[in-house]
């Protein structure tokens, strides 16, 4: 793995490229064991069944662990973050771990620090990049894997309309409001007179084949006959 440009884009440059990448800045010793184990267990690939993936020889496919090198460059997401300790995951397949000390590091931006000092900047793509002994890191937007799943950024699809329901014929119509006067309007004359004024609008509605479906709804039977209503 080329420690300066570790996980880090192809083709992408940084002010670290033209530093010599030196030894490590801190022995991996000194991380503690927890930390360690944590990092290599979280980096550890697993199939669907939780089971370890094993390499073409049968052997288990283990994660690796280091500490940062002077004049490195890491991108990818931090996977720990205590008190201490920055640890990152790196590299194409995110099989290396990398532990940063917090006191080599300066969080750039007011969003970093705020996760950090929530402590909830696990998951956070970030890029530190070491000038020397001492590194700035700053939010990275990991662009290899929008172009590997585009559906993700891409505008959501207007949801599409249901096909509006057949409007109602005329005769069918027409054939509702008969059986509502025959129960509703006992006067001969009042009937149909009433019907044959609906069938007036309902055939100029029709003809002009108005979007909405003319929808009849009967008035309600009022108990006592007013001086000027309907004859029942």
């Amino acid at each position: 793995m080329n420690e300066r440009t570790a996980g880090s884009p192809a083709g992408q440059r940084t002010a670290s490229n033209t530093k010599v990448v030196g030894g490590y800045l801190h022995k991996i010793e000194e991380v503690p064991k927890e930390v360690r184990d944590y990092a290599i267990n979280k980096l550890n690939p697993v199939d669907a069944a939780g089971e370890r993936i094993k390499d073409a020889q049968g052997n288990n496919i283990t994660a690796r662990i280091s500490t940062a090198k002077e004049n490195g460059s890491y991108y990818g997401p931090v996977i720990l973050n205590n008190e201490k300790f920055i640890v990152q995951a790196v590299g194409k397949e995110r099989l290396s771990a990398v532990v940063h000390h917090k006191d080599d590091v300066a969080l750039q931006g007011a969003s970093l620090a705020l996760l950090d000092a929530k402590k909830t900047m696990n998951g956070t793509n970030v890029q530190v990049h070491y000038t020397g002994d001492k590194a700035k890191a700053y939010h990275w937007s990991d662009k290899s894997k929008q172009a590997a799943d585009p559906a993700k950024d891409a505008p959501e699809k207007a949801p599409q309309q249901a096909p509006a329901k057949e409007a109602m014929k005329a005769d069918d119509f027409m054939k509702q409001a008969t059986n509502y006067a025959k129960e509703n309007i006992k006067n001969t004359n009042q009937r149909e007179a009433f019907l044959k004024h609906l069938g007036n609008v309902t055939e100029q509605a029709f003809n002009k084949q108005q979007p909405e479906a003319v929808k009849f709804t009967p008035a309600p039977v009022q108990a006592k006959q007013a001086d000027t209503g309907i004859e029942r």
